[in-house]
């Protein structure tokens, strides 16, 4: 089938004029039908029978236009390339037309686990990606997500390489198979969790074989993945723990604390409309996925609208807390209770 582009649909507003409108283009090849059931508890050998059952988009770069939406009330300014296919492809591509999300689809059949991309899929792909790159001159290229089985890094690598002309901002979010992205040297923010940086360290560094993130310094392995492949910013979350921002044009290092949000659970959800998940269960629940890429939607947004790194970055991880309050979809979080969040993120200087 011939790659279409959908236009907004229900839930969003045609009648936006933003100047941000359609500023990135995320390459987002691995989309997926993600189901999330919640249980008040787990007993081993018996039957257990969930009490909430939600189906949704999942998949980084499907994530990162959740949030976006989450954020600015529309998906108007992403634009998704992703590859589908099969009756989960139909399912999930009827949940993005349902959303108002904007999207160039390359089918293939998979079916379960991500089948291999055809050949011929992966060229498409690529040239349907440098075509947009040309044709719409984003502010923004996002890569999200691993790569399924026959879509390469060259691949990618090519794509990213024909943005130079047009001075886009790359953001990449991903790092399986990666290297050959980060050798082009034209990414200019890098972010990923403290397990991925010492994985793209070990990789050039034996020193960071067999290392845990507990074994290193992050925020020093943040600058270090910076020089080495000549990456203006490099953010790394630790879940709860101290996420760091490297800024190889300042030459400066910064750590971001991150609340307790099962401490002060009750604060934070405050009157929004997630204070009735905690009344289903018997325990209060963090729901950790699409945290991270909600981070990546909100922090490369507030980029492209001018807000500096350090406070972009801060503005992200207030919104993955926020997300994790919400128990059962991805990426969609509570402005009073990122806002809450954020009051309680310290910067400093390391």
């Amino acid at each position: 089938m011939s790659p279409v582009i959908s236009k907004p649909m229900t839930g969003v507003n045609e009648n936006d004029n933003s100047r941000h409108d359609s500023s990135i283009l995320c390459l987002a090849p691995n989309p997926s039908l993600q189901i999330t059931i919640q249980f008040d508890g787990i007993s081993i050998g018996e039957v257990n029978r969930g009490i909430c059952q939600t189906n949704s988009l999942g998949g980084k770069g499907q994530n990162l236009a959740t949030a976006i939406k989450q954020y600015y009330g529309n998906a108007d300014r992403v634009t998704l390339l992703q590859i589908l296919g099969g009756s989960i492809g139909n399912q999930i591509q009827a949940m993005e037309d349902e959303e108002g999300y904007k999207y160039t689809t390359e089918m293939t059949e998979m079916v379960g686990v991500s089948g291999a991309i055809d050949k011929s899929v992966e060229l498409e792909y690529e040239q349907r990606a440098i075509e947009l790159l040309q044709k719409q001159a984003p502010r923004a290229l996002a890569l999200c997500g691993t790569f399924p089985p026959g879509l390469h890094a060259t691949t990618m690598a090519n794509i990213i390489k024909a943005r130079v002309a047009r001075e886009t901002l790359v953001f990449v979010d991903a790092v399986k198979d990666i290297q050959q992205v980060l050798a082009t040297g034209y990414i200019n923010i890098l972010k990923i969790n403290s397990t991925e940086v010492v994985s793209i360290l070990a990789e050039v560094d034996s020193t960071y074989q067999n290392c845990q993130p507990c074994d290193i310094d992050l925020a020093k392995a943040a600058a270090s993945v910076g020089t080495l492949y000549n990456i203006d910013i490099v953010a790394i979350t630790d879940g709860p723990s101290t996420a760091y921002l490297a800024d190889k044009k300042q030459g400066m290092c910064y750590g971001f604390s991150i609340p307790d949000l099962l401490k002060q659970y009750t604060h934070f959800i405050g009157e929004t409309e997630q204070s009735g998940i905690k009344e289903k269960t018997e325990q209060q629940l963090l729901n950790p996925l699409g945290a991270g890429d909600t981070c990546s939607a909100i922090m490369l947004s507030l980029l492209l609208d001018g807000i500096p790194a350090v406070e972009a970055f801060a503005q992200g991880l207030a919104a993955a807390s926020a997300s994790c309050l919400v128990s059962t979809t991805n990426s969609k979080f509570d402005h009073e209770a990122m806002e809450r969040i954020r009051k309680q993120i310290f910067i400093t200087e390391h």
